[in-house]
């Protein structure tokens, strides 16, 4: 008996751990989504993979993808290119990323939703962290015909490093 209930709290501080990661912190007072949450999960991988291709599917057909002084790019195709590019300079420069997203409001209905969080940005060479980038974020999800979310859109810009006003 007393096996059972130590497996079982095992199991429940295991789940809740598991609920939230290094990659996707929610502020207490945002749920959980599971469709939205796996957007970041992806995205996550996405980045540490450097997969272009994947990153670009988290996107609806017709996107907007807001970067910083830049045009908006409309469409999943453009996005595509920019992913990719991105991407291959990093593989080029030798280096590897991970990226981190903690959100502070959220609100979802059943085919809509919005965030607006932080992200942080790694960088690395030969196992070493060689940089950090700290942006803010606001992203529109949908759920397509598919049942899966997607950015409808996606508009960021990043944060004055702590310690300068």
């Amino acid at each position: 008996m007393k096996k059972l209930l130590l497996l079982s709290v095992l199991l429940f501080v295991s789940f809740s751990a598991n609920a939230q990661t290094n990659e996707l912190i929610l502020e207490k007072e945002v749920l959980a989504h599971k469709g939205i949450d796996d957007i970041y999960r992806q995205f996550s991988e996405s980045y540490r993979a450097l997969n272009s291709e994947t990153v670009t599917n988290l996107y609806t057909e017709s996107a907007a993808y807001l970067a910083p002084d830049n045009d908006i790019l409309q469409g999943r195709e453009k996005i595509r290119v920019t992913f990719k590019d991105f991407f291959n300079s990093v593989k080029t420069g030798g280096r590897t990323m991970t990226i981190s997203f903690q959100i502070f409001q959220r609100k979802a209905d059943k085919l809509m939703a919005y965030d607006v969080g932080i992200y942080k940005l790694r960088s690395f060479k030969d196992g070493k962290e060689i940089g950090m980038d700290k942006g803010k974020f606001v992203v529109v999800a949908l759920k397509e015909k598919d049942d899966k979310w997607r950015f409808q859109v996606d508009g960021y810009s990043g944060l004055k490093p702590s310690g300068n006003k």
